[in-house]
């Protein structure tokens, strides 16, 4: 048994895919294959099932990833102390962050942790906010950016952001002036909604806003569910409805003049986005450097 066995290993289960396994790790899919059938072999025992639509561990290996997690970030514990005795730190960290917080948050702060760690790479795996919080309470990430707080007692549930919810409408003549810095919800309420996907944060902090301010759910009409932000912005912007989305995700098409944006009287939609981790359960180093970094830029 080797540590690229058990890395392979923990991709699989992580990513639920040979493939993406192997994109993860910059290795081919057969060289997965090979990785994850030499470790079943050494153990004498099935790992992996195989015989449905995504990857799943057995209950072998359900047992075996705690372990394979365990002399990861042992490696990883033993390589940082090393690094950080020779001022060379090295690896990778691998967050579960849901839509916005991937394609707006992020790339803003790897840039700037980058120019204080330049070898420290990133893998970022996009997903609803439930799904990176399952994912981190399964110990599949250490750490995920979702956007909305969770409730669980496991995970730590620290701000990064502030951000708010805002009307956004096509823009044309049907609808207010773009100084027009609130619009009331009358106005727009036989309007047909686009709304993203059961389990987004933006989806979640919608209904509990609407909910809370006395608005009926029925009273929505939804004409599309979508879970893409480029689908949505390009849905509204040619007139199909409206949608409550997150104004740091459509800021530039409103600097374009593609879409308005606007507040809704009476509705407090501010939110903000969270990075997540388990409570009790101690960082890898990386991990832990990238959480101290965040804290001192906040």
């Amino acid at each position: 048994m080797d540590f690229k066995q058990i890395e392979a290993f923990v991709h699989v289960v992580r990513h639920k895919s040979f493939s993406r396994a192997a994109d993860a790790i910059y290795l081919t899919q057969p060289t997965i294959s090979a990785h994850i059938n030499s470790l079943e072999k050494e153990l004498g025992i099935k790992l992996i099932d195989r015989s449905g639509k995504d990857i799943e561990p057995t209950e072998a290996g359900k047992l075996f990833y705690e372990h394979a997690v365990n002399l990861m970030n042992t490696r990883d514990n033993a390589i940082f102390s090393l690094s950080t005795y020779n001022n060379t730190i090295k690896g990778k960290i691998e967050i579960a962050a849901s839509t916005v917080p991937s394609q707006i948050i992020l790339p803003r702060l790897i840039k700037s942790f980058a120019e204080e760690y330049k070898d420290i790479s990133f893998s970022i795996t996009q997903m609803d906010s439930e799904e990176a919080a399952e994912a981190v309470l399964e110990k599949k990430y250490e750490i995920g950016i979702v956007g909305t707080k969770c409730q669980n007692s496991k995970l730590c549930c620290n701000k990064l952001a502030d951000d708010k919810l805002v009307l956004i409408t096509a823009n044309n003549e049907k609808y207010p002036a773009i100084d027009a810095v609130k619009i009331p919800f009358s106005a727009i309420a036989k309007e047909n909604f686009i709304i993203r996907e059961t389990g987004s944060g933006t989806r979640h902090e919608f209904e509990r806003i609407i909910s809370e301010s006395g608005i009926p759910k029925s009273s929505i009409n939804i004409i599309a569910q979508m879970n893409s932000i480029e689908a949505i912005k390009q849905s509204v912007s040619m007139g199909l409805g409206v949608s409550i989305m997150s104004k740091l995700s459509v800021q530039d098409y409103v600097n374009c003049g593609l879409l308005k944006a606007f507040d809704i009287e009476g509705l407090d939609l501010s939110r903000a986005f969270y990075l997540i981790y388990m409570s009790n359960r101690p960082l890898s180093p990386l991990s832990n450097l990238f959480l101290k970094f965040i804290c001192r830029q906040n």
